[in-house]
């Protein structure tokens, strides 16, 4: 799940223009509080128009303004956690979001500016919401980094099931409904009920969007594509069991699940290519715009093509602080753990080769190979990768139990 991949700090995946929502143009009433925070109805309703092709009907239903509601309701609480336990984002940080975002869509922040206000989207109400997207991402982050911990036991008994290789390769994309059990009896028999109304996946989607109790009910309860050793246990032994495309009811702690299998697929397993590689990050910033950001990564450059050290350019020039001291050195890079476009260049530099200053989210770059080799298969990273995997599979649990935590500490007051 892409989520997730924000291990890697790779946040702009959840940033696409569709997201956001445009700024309200007539206050229509309250449609909930949550502590001192009021949730307008004109913004449930902004944002049921972002949402609206993928509803069934596209019609805003009771059902559909509570998934609305409930999901501002979540994003306002955990803004309001990271705020009191003192995280903030930069306006560096958000800057450089939104120029990320600018390039995807291959314009410059101007173009952006304009695209938003053809779409009724202020500026200002944008930034703010890039900011709120990063903050509830990386507390997150905080988050699952305090209440995950896995033993060397885990990894043990992990490395030596069939689910640490056999697994590793299959993926499958599915839909899930949750109905949280609050009540067991109650949460049953209306999951119970649930299913008998799915024949088709369109069925399903509509049965996630208007009841389940899953974070991704707005989308259908689409997953996405997930590796079938980060899924939770129970949805594993699920699937080997039964062939769908309907699967359910699973009954787990969190209350009963239904699965509905869109579809599989076993990637080509192709030997691992690692790289070598150093690099050189500038960033614009308040005193320097991108322009001259891009002047000063053309003269480095220049600079290395005239015979510079680029271990000791980096240590003086470099604004990467996880790599300047160690002269932009990043190690051995493996396939996906960089950003496209550094991970192009990076693929097209030859051994010993140098590039050109290129462009990503972050700000410029410079990047320098110094050798390339097959994957390494040593225990330590086949322990590491088992320790990501068995923290995907608890990870959507951890977070529902921390926002179920969220809600029973807020004061939150539902208008009718």
């Amino acid at each position: 799940m892409k989520l997730f991949s924000f291990f890697s700090f790779i946040f702009v995946a959840l940033l696409p223009l569709q997201t956001l929502h445009a700024e309200p143009t007539k206050i229509d009433g309250i449609s909930a509080i949550v502590d001192s925070k009021p949730i307008l109805e004109s913004d449930i309703q902004n944002r049921f128009q972002i949402v609206k092709d993928r509803v069934p009907g596209g019609v805003m239903t009771d059902n559909i303004h509570r998934q609305i509601q409930n999901q501002m309701i979540d994003e306002a609480l955990q803004v309001n956690y990271a705020r009191k336990i003192g995280m903030r984002v930069s306006s560096t940080d958000v800057d450089n979001a939104i120029l990320g975002v600018a390039q995807n869509m291959n314009l410059d922040l101007q173009g952006l500016k304009e695209v938003l206000a053809s779409k009724g989207i202020n500026y200002s109400r944008y930034r703010e919401q890039i900011e709120q997207e990063i903050l509830i991402n990386n507390v997150k982050r905080e988050i699952l980094k305090k209440r995950i911990v896995i033993s060397d036991q885990e990894i043990d008994d992990y490395l030596s099931s069939d689910t640490s290789i056999t697994k590793e390769k299959e993926q499958v994309r599915l839909r899930h409904l949750l109905i949280r059990a609050s009540n067991p009896e109650e949460a049953e028999a209306k999951i119970q009920s649930i299913r008998q109304k799915i024949n088709t996946e369109e069925d399903f989607i509509q049965q996630a969007v208007e009841n389940s109790d899953g974070q991704f009910a707005i989308e259908g309860g689409d997953l996405g594509w997930r590796p079938l050793n980060q899924l939770p246990p129970l949805f594993v032994r699920a699937l080997e069991t039964d062939k769908g495309p309907l699967i359910g009811p699973l009954q787990s702690n969190a209350g009963f699940h239904l699965l509905w299998l869109i579809e599989k697929r076993s990637p080509d397993v192709t030997l691992q290519q690692q790289t070598k590689v150093r690099h050189i990050l500038v960033r614009a910033n308040e005193i320097r715009n991108i322009e001259q950001t891009k002047a000063l990564a053309d003269d480095l450059y220049n600079r290395l093509e005239n015979g510079a050290d680029f271990a000791q350019l980096a240590k003086e020039q470099s604004e990467d602080q996880g790599s300047t001291l160690q002269g932009g050195d990043l190690g051995w890079v493996t396939p996906g753990t960089m950003v496209p476009e550094f991970e192009a260049m990076m693929n097209q530099t030859s051994i010993g080769g140098t590039s050109k200053p290129f462009r990503t989210q972050f700000g410029w770059h410079i990047l320098q190979v110094e050798g390339r080799r097959e994957a390494d298969i040593s225990d330590k990273v086949k322990r590491s990768n088992a320790e990501r995997a068995l923290t995907a599979q608890k990870q959507d649990v951890v977070l529902g139990n921390w926002l179920d935590e969220l809600r029973a500490d807020a004061f939150i007051d539902l208008k009718k």
